[in-house]
């Protein structure tokens, strides 16, 4: 088995592509290097929200999840991504309920969004990692989402 890195989020961006602005979010690890993540729009607000600790008046997706798994006495383990396939990211959510853990399949954005709220780790296969590591010159030019909302 590979490695696994913890990172932490670096935060929610815009980056011009060939479809217009796409919200991008990036993790970054202890070595300062830069993953990114090209994310939807409504999961880039909800991961923003959450590093912004901002509570929307009514509960949005996945702070409805998060609710669910507390009424359930359950509690989000980690999340990993471990995988990626032709540009796309595959990541796990580990979750514990009445003693036992068990991983769900999840996108990557969600599981960012929900690790936010429930304070859990975040960490990604060191494979994946070096496959995905972005300079910082690549990342000139981009811009926070505060610049869209």
């Amino acid at each position: 088995m590979s490695e696994i890195v913890p990172v932490n989020i670096k935060g929610v961006y815009i980056i011009e592509t060939l479809r217009g602005p796409t919200p991008v979010v990036l993790l970054v690890d202890d070595k300062d290097r830069i993953m990114p993540i090209y994310i939807g729009l409504s999961e880039a607000i909800s991961i923003h929200t959450a590093l912004r600790n901002e509570v929307a008046p009514r509960p949005m997706t996945h702070d409805l999840f998060i609710s669910l798994l507390d009424r359930l006495n359950s509690k989000i383990i980690n999340i990993l991504i471990d995988e990626l396939n032709d540009g796309i990211y595959y990541a796990r959510l580990t979750i514990s309920f009445n003693g036992n853990q068990f991983e769900l399949d999840a996108r990557p954005s969600d599981c960012l969004a929900l690790a936010l709220r429930a304070k859990a780790p975040v960490q990604v296969r060191e494979s994946v990692m070096k496959s995905a590591v972005v300079s910082k010159e690549e990342l000139e030019g981009i811009l926070t989402i505060d610049n869209y909302l």
